[in-house]
């Protein structure tokens, strides 16, 4: 099983609750393991969690939603929050289920700001005008700031290269906390928006032993060259960080 899944619990400074993805097996292979029953949910349980906000999809990717049915079903949240999603079966029939639950999907685009519980989320990616093609794409990837105070960290989903550049040219990109783009591929984390982000720590969603050579030594390196402090769930398991606002 190729694991390299990604899931990010927020919890707002007033108790308000988003997952970004749900997990699951990557490059679209099926699997009679259900990712966001026997993971994302069981976690969420343990932490004494019973219901959530909102969830995002960043992208149409399995490995980042393939637990999303469960999860909706478990937690029953308010909003599920989507940037570009392709006209693909599988994401037509989660979006049905969706709506089937009485749960608000809601598309944002760069620029919008929202409001989660005392905090801030910025969308950096993708552009309004973005059209997603047939298959989902890493660099359709919804890519959020989160904000407390001085307190800042950028989710990058999986974008690439090219979306990093964009995201460069036209936004002030500064974050505390660096989630690795693309499980630590050099498809991302180029050394441009290392120096725009300039973060003190960084976490790297991939999984153990995982057949895509992830994450890839140039990005470390970089990263290492930054001075970044860097976690990694393949060595620390699931990671918290606590940002306090100043």
């Amino acid at each position: 099983m190729l694991v390299r899944a990604n899931s990010i619990l927020v919890v707002s400074p007033e108790g308000k609750m988003l997952l970004v993805d749900a997990g699951g097996p990557a490059g679209g292979q099926h699997s009679e393991f259900d990712y966001g029953e026997n993971v994302v949910s069981t976690y969420l349980w343990a932490r004494g969690i019973s219901r959530l906000d909102g969830v995002a999809i960043t992208h149409g990717h399995s490995d980042h939603i393939s637990g999303m049915h469960s999860v909706l079903n478990n937690f029953r949240p308010r909003e599920l929050w989507v940037g570009a999603m392709p006209q693909a079966d599988s994401i037509e029939a989660l979006l049905e289920y969706t709506n089937s639950l009485g749960v608000r999907v809601v598309r944002h685009s760069d620029g919008e700001i929202l409001e989660l519980g005392g905090m801030r989320a910025e969308v950096f990616s993708p552009p309004e005008a973005w059209v997603a093609s047939a298959q989902a794409k890493n660099n359709d990837s919804l890519v959020l700031r989160l904000r407390y105070g001085d307190s800042t960290a950028l989710l990058e989903g999986d974008a690439e290269r090219a979306v990093e550049q964009r995201m460069v040219a036209t936004h002030e990109m500064h974050a505390d906390l660096l989630k690795v783009g693309h499980h630590g591929s050099n498809t991302s984390s180029t050394q441009d928006l290392l120096n725009a982000v300039h973060p003190r720590w960084a976490v790297i969603s991939v999984g153990a032993y995982n057949t895509f050579g992830h994450p890839r030594m140039d990005v470390l390196s970089r990263i290492a060259d930054a001075k970044v402090t860097t976690y990694r769930t393949d060595l620390d398991g699931a990671v918290t960080f606590y940002l306090d606002g100043r």
